[in-house]
């Protein structure tokens, strides 16, 4: 493949995608971090030549290793994508798209046989060097009058491409292609998972279902797929919905109703947001625009190089961070404790010059004179009662629930008995329950004794990682094992170090236990220190996360230090309300 002649960005086109005549040749490179984005598909046949080694493609979900010098035939309609390896330098590859109508009068059985390579089930031709040549000459005659553009090139382009494709079916005695499957190869059965997304977005598409579907847990298709693919699992199905809903709002008569329901979308509002989250306008300013406009916001949208035909390719999800212009219902809180009040009534003048509307009270650790919800008097807990405050949460430690000294265990369940009941005296609608380490089913075990006894109070607990509620696969199997229990979500607490996309695993979260969160605590840390939350590593991510909420549930912000209190708050009102 070294004598073939190419030149980056250099492309041959004779008319459009929907003319009955059609061919692009596109000489061009790709890198790794375009690896995965969705699949997509289109009318008109494609060529793809591998000019480099170790590529792969991915055909209707199956997994396609390359070789230099491969060719691989691609069939209107079917679901493909490149995949390109991790390297530092760029990949040259050769595309041809095409379309010559199906008759061509006396010659049906011949265009035949060409356009029969598009239909093996092995739509692979791997040639020895020899054979390899020969394709090569032509293909290199072809950019030569591509590009000397004599008097009647687009006739002797078309003529030396009709060519290339005789010989190329004429070499299909010749192939030598093999099917690998070569250690370290991605997890087939995510790629499998693609197609199947593909070919059924317009259906309801839970990770849950996916997962009993294709025989493996939930916990492992969340992690697996965003490992393999690259972006969750959410983040991949409304990418496939988006796709095809651009392609009805740009070249379709379709109502916004009639594509909501298309592309299998739950209603107005989820698409809505999930449109605008993408291209960065409403799905009506969209199909305002004039149809080269359209075409430009497809095709910046795409990693994909569209020169081809902007509808064929989907968008790329684009990182837009959006403020909020409703607070939908949604209460401003901070961990009442950084506040050191002295009694109630100096809590609640605090709140009042910081304009916060709720709280979420430790009781112990917020006032020095109460040492444990057990010592909590009648008399103190009047007190509170009468302060009036906002309190979203009764914070209670749960560290020794899960403990297997029968005393400690007593002690811990003892305490939160007298939290539940402090709780249900102040009308607050959570206990928030801090697990410890130990044992998963003893804290679970516990915390069915404590729904039991809640009443009017809701249980949720905070899931962190190494607790007995260990991150997300913790906090997923509880609610899973107790579907009254909630989930006080702190993303920090959830967050492994090695994890490299922060907001798709945060997508992971809100696909396995989204519905369950009650609460959302907004802390940030720096080599142990809390910090101004509008500085730190998740200053752009928290308002993406909470974009995912999906009812108005308190933004609480925890972690901090009483100097970074007033910029912090000015810092989330401005960006989260």
């Amino acid at each position: 493949m070294d004598s073939l002649y190419f030149e980056e960005g250099f492309s041959i086109r004779l008319n459009n995608d929907t003319d009955p005549l059609f061919l692009l040749i596109d000489y061009s490179s790709r890198s790794y971090p375009m690896n995965m984005a969705n699949q997509h598909y289109h009318d008109f046949y494609e060529i793809f030549v591998t000019l480099e080694d170790d590529a792969a493609h991915l055909v209707n979900g199956r997994y396609l290793q390359l070789h230099k010098g491969d060719i691989i035939f691609l069939r209107p309609q079917i679901l493909h994508m490149s995949i390109y390896p991790k390297r530092n330098s760029t990949q040259k590859r050769l595309v041809i798209n095409f379309n010559f109508g199906d008759a061509v009068p006396g010659l049906e059985y011949q265009i035949g046989k060409i356009k029969a390579l598009f239909e093996s089930d092995e739509p692979i031709l791997r040639l020895s060097p020899e054979h390899l040549s020969r394709l090569i000459k032509r293909l290199n005659s072809i950019f030569a009058a591509g590009k000397e553009k004599e008097s009647g090139w687009q006739l002797e382009v078309f003529s030396l491409f009709m060519l290339f494709l005789l010989d190329t079916a004429r070499m299909g005695r010749h192939n030598l292609y093999s099917e690998e499957n070569r250690p370290g190869l991605p997890d087939l059965k995510m790629y499998a998972i693609t197609e199947y997304i593909d070919t059924h977005y317009m259906e309801p598409l839970s990770l849950r279902e996916i997962a009993e579907k294709f025989a493996i847990s939930p916990f492992y298709l969340s992690h697996q797929f965003s490992k393999v693919v690259g972006m969750s699992f959410v983040s991949y199905v409304q990418k496939v919905r988006i796709r095809y809903a651009l392609q009805m709002l740009s070249y379709t008569g379709a109502r916004i109703h009639e594509v909501i329901s298309e592309c299998g979308f739950a209603s107005s509002s989820q698409f809505n947001r999930t449109f605008t989250a993408f291209c960065s306008m409403s799905p009506s300013d969209f199909r305002k625009l004039s149809s080269i406009d359209r075409d430009i916001v497809i095709s910046s949208l795409d990693p994909e190089k569209s020169e081809v035909v902007p509808s064929a390719f989907p968008p790329r999800y684009k990182t837009v961070q959006r403020k909020r212009k409703d607070d939908r219902g949604m209460k401003l809180g901070i961990i009442a404790s950084v506040l050191s009040p002295s009694d109630p009534s100096v809590l609640k003048e605090q709140l009042k010059l910081l304009d916060v509307d709720t709280i979420f009270l430790d009781v112990p650790r917020c006032f020095q004179s109460i040492p444990s919800y057990t010592a909590l008097s009648d008399r103190k807990l009047s007190d509170l009662a009468s302060a009036s405050l906002d309190i979203s949460i009764i914070g209670v430690s749960g560290i020794n629930l899960a403990s297997s000294d029968s005393e400690e265990h007593e002690k811990a369940m003892e305490e939160c008995l007298s939290a539940l009941s402090a709780a249900s005296a102040l009308h607050v609608p959570y206990l928030g329950i801090l697990p410890g380490k130990g044992g998963y089913e003893l804290f679970s075990s516990s915390i069915k004794e404590l729904v039991k006894a809640a009443g009017d109070v809701s249980i949720a607990v905070l899931p962190f990682l190494e607790s007995a509620v260990d991150g997300l696969k913790g906090a997923e199997r509880l609610v899973s094992d107790n579907p009254s229990v909630s989930i006080i979500l702190d993303p920090v607490a959830l967050l492994h170090d090695e994890r490299e996309n922060t907001f798709s695993f945060f997508e992971e979260v809100f696909s396995l236990i989204g519905d369950r969160i009650v609460a959302l605590l907004l802390r940030d840390s720096l080599e142990g220190h809390a910090m101004n939350i509008g500085k730190g590593i998740m200053a752009k991510t928290y308002p993406r996360i909470s974009a995912l909420l999906s009812k108005g549930i308190p933004l609480i912000r925890a972690g901090l230090e009483s100097a970074s209190i007033a910029d912090d708050l000015l810092y989330i009102k401005k960006t989260f309300f």
